[in-house]
């Protein structure tokens, strides 16, 4: 049950860690592979129809670009995301891998074939630029490339949203009372979020790319010394912008429907996932930034389409951060409001499983952790190492979203509480005001062990 040794990451923590390493490769996945494939193959396909070869070169320097970008931050960012998923919560993945393994095995295959078309697309665009038909063949492999690109995104989303909506009414995916239980793939894939999630993410990741190649086009010919590609600028700003006009709105209905899928327990998370619990109820702010984002969208899509000539570098990097930090508030209000799950209402975000709760609440979880110390994990009778134990205990149940004294640090939040009060806490978990804590899983005995644990983070010498 708890068969793998415990990583921990000091200071910035275990969340912060994968939230850190998600976000970019979201960023460099929406913007640059999924989004930026279509819009660079439209812009090729563009390009040649008006058999403007300035542009189509200018097209070649932006794919350089985005080329570079995903066959480095990508890639590298892509086998992150493999390694930290795999040691701060083994558990979920390899759930998730008994469930989607032949889709997610498909994902791998198709992803091979998307780096290939796009290391192959790059590789030949200069020969192939020589003649009409040469140029015809190489939007193909954009094309191909687009597509291999979006069919990742297709077989991703399906397991994101299945990682918020696994159950569902009539369709169930697994036997609750029964573990591992006949798995139905099928439900488990169609999931309520999967097509509302995949459609959102489609549009607005080709309109972050529009974004993205508004603000490269801009550098790319304000700085050439070919002054055939600084006369690209108008056409080509024009186009992304036009492209922006279409996903932008298209992006936010679908976004709205997306939201509607979402359980109400949790969408009653987002403001918390936006805010923080400190700001939650200041829901006046949560709108305020959201309408920054969306007008700071809208408002350079109109200058970008009325006035490509002369957009200002301000505006198209303005664009540019309106995505990222949309992007990056999608991704950890997505991650949050799960809360107090990784899977939703099968396993807590510490990789308990809802099922086994019944059966650690009798033999406790220090039983199964297998690797760590005998003495670690036996409380002695005279309770010398109570605190040791509870650090344990800590290791396990806590370290997914807790730090010991960095972000969401336990010495910081316990601060000037009494042991009999974290006590009171634990028994209580989530609580009213903390829904997203999952609950304290395991005996009496090892909630006091965390207790006072807990309470010698604030007592000098007590743990080190």
């Amino acid at each position: 049950m708890f068969d793998f040794p415990i990583f921990e990451m000091p200071t910035i923590g275990l969340r912060m860690l994968m939230a850190i390493n998600a976000i970019i490769h979201v960023f460099v996945s929406h913007g640059g592979a999924v989004g930026g494939s279509v819009v660079l193959a439209l812009a090729a396909w563009w390009a040649n129809k008006r058999n403007d070869m300035a542009s189509y070169e200018t097209v070649y320097r932006l794919l350089m670009v985005f080329f570079i970008i995903t066959t480095s931050a990508g890639a590298l960012t892509g086998i992150g995301m493999w390694i930290h998923a795999n040691i701060i919560s083994p558990n979920a993945i390899g759930g998730l891998i008994r469930v989607f393994f032949w889709k997610w095995f498909i994902e791998w295959i198709v992803f091979n074939f998307e780096v290939v078309l796009l290391l192959f697309w790059f590789m030949t665009w200069k020969q192939k630029a020589l003649t009409p038909e040469g140029r015809s063949k190489s939007i193909k492999f954009g094309v191909f490339y687009a597509a291999s690109s979006w069919v990742t995104m297709l077989i991703i989303t399906a397991i994101l949203g299945f990682m918020l909506t696994p159950n569902f009414d009539g369709q169930p995916w697994v036997d609750p009372e029964v573990y591992p239980g006949n798995v139905n793939y099928n439900n488990a894939l169609f999931n309520p979020t999967w097509f509302p999630g995949l459609a959102f993410r489609t549009f607005g990741a080709i309109a972050f790319a529009s974004a993205l190649a508004i603000m490269w086009t801009w550098l790319i010919t304000t700085f050439s010394k070919d002054e055939a590609i600084r006369n690209t600028r108008e056409g080509l700003i024009k186009l992304f912008a036009k492209i922006m006009m279409v996903t932008v709105p298209l992006s936010a209905a679908l976004g709205y429907y997306y939201l509607l899928q979402i359980p109400e327990a949790a969408r009653a998370m987002i403001p918390t996932a936006m805010m923080t619990r400190a700001f939650a109820d200041k829901m006046d702010l949560m709108y305020m930034i959201i309408s920054g984002i969306g007008g700071a969208v809208v408002v350079t899509t109109i200058i970008a389409y009325f006035s490509p000539k002369r957009m200002p570098y301000i505006a198209a990097t303005l664009m540019v951060s309106a995505f990222l930090l949309f992007w990056g508030y999608e991704e950890r209000t997505r991650e949050f409001i799960r809360k107090p799950f990784l899977i939703y209402n099968y396993m807590y975000a510490n990789g308990i499983r809802v099922t086994d709760v019944p059966y650690l609440n009798k033999v406790g979880i220090l039983k199964h952790a297998v690797f760590v110390d005998e003495e670690k994990k036996v409380i002695k009778e005279d309770k010398s190492n109570l605190v040791e134990v509870g650090h344990t205990i800590a290791q396990i149940e806590c370290r997914a979203c807790h730090t010991e004294n960095g972000i969401n640090g336990l010495k910081a939040l316990t601060a000037g509480w009494s042991e009999a009060a974290i006590r009171n806490r634990i028994n209580n978990l989530p609580g009213g005001g903390t829904p997203y804590m999952a609950p304290f899983v395991g005996t009496e005995a090892e909630k006091d062990a965390l207790a006072a644990y807990i309470a010698s983070l604030n007592k000098k010498g007590e743990i080190k």
